[in-house]
């Protein structure tokens, strides 16, 4: 199998596990999309450097990505649909860009707002509350993609977020109402929704 090939197999195959990750975390088919998703992420990075590798051999230079940039914007100016047939005959180079951009923002969002104070303290909130273990049994593994809304300061501020577990009983979604008060988050209203049976638990 040749350089050519062998990149574009990783690519496509990076950027469908991607998606399939993505859909998988959404609907608490846990801990697989996590797996997915990191294995996506190795799998696109084999098929970058392949794809360099390859454009260094044939071409004898790395791709100038901004000159590219530049020769769409020219051809865009005589004629708008030109930018689509751009995109078309560069797919491959485009589809992986947004792969990548989407990765980034993922895990940006990940280590930024995945694991901020509401985040950590609804998920203590869960591993601890009687009524919720009652319901959930022991939670085993959280999804990567949080939904998170905050605005605080140092003393106060309030949070509304969600996030998909799977625990003992199955795959949950817990949105929670948060306010954080002389400095110490407290969850105030929490919806326990079982994403198997679609039963909701709604408690303040």
């Amino acid at each position: 199998m040749n350089k050519k090939t062998l990149f574009r197999i990783l690519l496509s195959t990076g950027a469908i596990l991607w998606v399939l990750s993505w859909i998988g975390d959404l609907n608490g088919k846990l801990p697989e999309s996590t797996y997915g998703m990191i294995l996506s992420v190795i799998v696109t990075g084999f098929g970058i450097y392949f794809w360099l590798k390859s454009y260094k051999e044939t071409r004898g230079h790395y791709p100038n990505f901004y000159k590219k940039y530049q020769e769409m914007i020219k051809s865009m100016k005589k004629n708008p649909f030109n930018g689509f047939f751009f995109l078309v005959k560069n797919l491959l180079k485009f589809y992986t860009f947004v792969l990548i951009f989407s990765m980034i923002l993922v895990l940006i969002g990940y280590l930024t707002i995945g694991q901020s104070e509401p985040v950590k303290v609804t998920q203590k909130y869960c591993e601890n509350n009687i009524d919720i273990q009652k319901i959930t049994g022991e939670i085993k593994h959280y999804g990567i993609l949080r939904n998170v809304s905050s605005k605080w300061n140092s003393e106060t501020g309030s949070s509304h977020l969600s996030l998909i577990f799977v625990a003992e009983n199955g795959v949950f979604n817990i949105s929670s109402k948060l306010e954080k008060e002389n400095g110490e988050w407290e969850v105030k209203e929490y919806e326990l929704i079982n994403k198997n049976t679609g039963a909701n638990n709604g408690y303040k």
